[in-house]
């Protein structure tokens, strides 16, 4: 199935703040539905969007100085659909979600589930701007895997949720590998359902528990922890569990999956930023003790062991080759 990749920013247009929020509305659109948006007053218009698109599904990162977005009945009448969409309040304040005569206020962090054959509107502080993830199903896609999906629908998921937290770091994962690949998974679909299916239950824990896709996606932040602090002191596996709410048997059990472990995982990423520091000019004056410890290493002998065996070289002979 075809993937469409959306990148936006008006800071690359130039021309008038209309001309600049008229596409930014048209991209907006064609990653999803039909929408009209209501542009600050007073205010010179700035936005950015990244979607991935893959069939019915799309998942997109939303900002822009807009107070208002909507899907009103001529929108619907002339792009219908039955798509469920995920918001997730990535902006420093609440926002505003009204469908169906019922308002709710979705906290900063915090998420709700909309659905698109109905009008909408999301609105912001006019003193902020609007950011959000939004993350589009079909209803039948979800429904297979949401019990009483109709009960899910405008009600709020607080900020905090482990299901939550997870969600932004799989749409991350998703948005990098597809700027890296210009493709998603084919499995990312169905695990974006049973982490919607995670935030919108009534059971979150006992759901989560059973999903694999829940399981992906905390893998997904667990590396993503260990890329973020792999270099700092005290760094260790009982650190990342307590950061990312679960147990250290936990991450141990997913790395073992993944045929890997955390002194692995964490020795590989210091290993390569010390074959960085010996192939720049800018480390050239640093001796290998200096940069073994530099990489968190405490032992040089050591160090050289596990060097060599990763680059089959030795510190001083990857220096010469760069020199060259």
């Amino acid at each position: 199935m075809n993937v469409q990749t959306i990148l936006f920013n008006s800071d690359d247009l130039p021309g008038e703040a209309r001309l600049r929020k008229d596409r930014w509305i048209e991209s907006l659109s064609s990653g999803y539905v039909r929408l009209r948006a209501d542009a600050k007053p007073d205010a010179e218009f700035t936005g950015s969007l990244e979607i991935v698109r893959q069939g019915r599904a799309a998942i997109g990162r939303i900002s822009g100085t807009v107070q208002t977005i909507a899907r009103t009945p001529a929108e619907i009448a002339a792009d219908n659909t039955d798509n469920a969409v995920l918001l997730l309040n990535t902006g420093a304040v609440a926002m505003q979600v009204e469908q169906r005569g019922k308002s709710v206020d979705c906290a900063a962090g915090s998420a709700v589930l909309i659905e698109q054959c109905e009008p909408s509107q999301i609105r912001v502080s006019p003193d902020h701007q609007c950011d959000f993830v939004a993350v589009q199903l079909s209803r039948e896609h979800l429904r297979r895997q949401v019990r009483n999906i109709e009960d899910r629908f405008m009600n709020v998921t607080p900020a905090g949720s482990l299901s939550l937290a997870l969600m932004h770091a799989y749409v991350d994962t998703l948005l990098q590998f597809s700027r890296d690949n210009s493709s998603i998974p084919h499995f990312a679909i169905a695990h974006i359902a049973d982490l919607i299916a995670a935030a919108m239950s009534p059971e979150p824990e006992r759901l989560e528990a059973g999903s694999p896709a829940v399981r992906e996606a905390r893998f997904e932040t667990v590396k993503q922890e260990i890329d973020r602090s792999f270099m700092q002191p005290g760094f260790s596996l009982t650190s990342l569990a307590r950061r990312i709410g679960v147990s250290p048997r936990y991450i141990q059990m997913l790395l073992t999956e993944a045929e890997t472990s955390f002194t692995d995982e964490v020795t590989r990423r210091r290993l390569d930023r010390a074959y960085e520091m010996f192939t720049s000019p800018r480390f050239a004056h640093l001796n290998v003790m200096d940069v073994a410890h530099e990489c968190g290493f405490s032992t040089v002998s050591h160090f050289h062991r596990i060097f060599r065996r990763r680059f089959h070289a030795t510190p001083g002979e990857i220096r010469d080759r760069s020199a060259e």
